[in-house]
């Protein structure tokens, strides 16, 4: 073992693990690794796709979403990109996965490629039929009569969120973009907590709506919510320093824990 470095453990762990895939792509998406995980996610050797564009695995659908068109752009901005799309097996098989790009830098922070990694999303969602260990867990909100406006420009987002929201017993409203929810706050004085999406189309994004809206209603709570790191979006002038913020992917546990961590405030 004196002659095993730590560069060797790291890349023996990388290719064994069945978990997860991961692969390293250069910077125009090709693959240049496939790891053990990577073969058992889409069925085929790394003899058989290193060279090849990893967008050649998605299916038509996926490829046809502007966020994952966004994806190698968005990892560059931001430093992460994270998404949820169909890949295709070697099979024909499809599976769901839960993708996260990353870029690659050298010494001098020149973009050398990325680093992907992705896991079959199925696997993670709870069943349809609780067992009596999990009811016996169930979140029951303190303040579940508040009345929470959601704002997101993802509609598949936005349905989620009102669902679990909903579920948890809170009074639920919802728009896809800033305009629309100034316009129901100026109407509407009953909203508890605006929860929203940071990075939005157009001049009223989370941060600007969420000033807006409290200068109409003082008092009102906020929570963001974002899929980019917190850190990336206060660097890019995109989210303040100390507000309530929630990463995306999130579970309906860890939003209702922090929805009566925020209305509690």
């Amino acid at each position: 073992m004196a002659d095993v470095s730590e560069r060797d453990l790291v890349q023996w762990f990388v290719e064994d693990l069945t978990d997860y895939a991961i692969v390293v792509l250069d910077f125009s998406g090709n693959i240049l690794s496939w790891n053990a995980g990577a073969r058992v996610l889409l069925g085929y050797s790394a003899g058989e796709v290193i060279g090849r564009s990893f967008s050649e695995f998605y299916t038509k659908a996926t490829l046809a979403n502007p966020e994952a068109n966004a994806s190698i752009r968005d990892a560059v901005q931001w430093g992460r990109h994270e998404t949820t799309g169909q890949l295709v097996r070697r099979d024909g098989v499809k599976v769901e996965a839960h993708i996260v790009l990353r870029p690659l830098l050298d010494a001098s922070k020149t973009l050398v490629g990325f680093g992907l990694i992705a896991h079959d999303a199925t696997k993670s969602k709870p069943s349809t039929v609780p067992s009596p260990a999990a009811a016996a867990t169930k979140v029951v909100p303190l303040r579940g009569n508040a009345r929470i406006l959601v704002v997101d420009d993802n509609p598949g987002v936005l349905e989620e969120a009102v669902d679990q929201l909903t579920s948890l017993g809170y009074r639920v409203v919802s728009t896809s973009n800033g305009a629309e929810a100034l316009a129901l706050l100026e109407r509407d004085d009953h909203v508890d907590l605006l929860f929203t999406d940071v990075v939005m189309p157009g001049e009223l994004a989370g941060r600007a709506l969420a000033a807006k809206a409290m200068e109409m209603h003082p008092g009102l709570k906020v929570l963001f919510a974002s899929g980019y790191f917190e850190g990336a979006l206060v660097g890019k002038g995109q989210l303040e320093t100390d507000v309530q913020f929630l990463a995306k992917p999130y579970r309906r546990k860890e939003l209702a824990e922090k929805i009566e961590k925020v209305l509690r405030a």
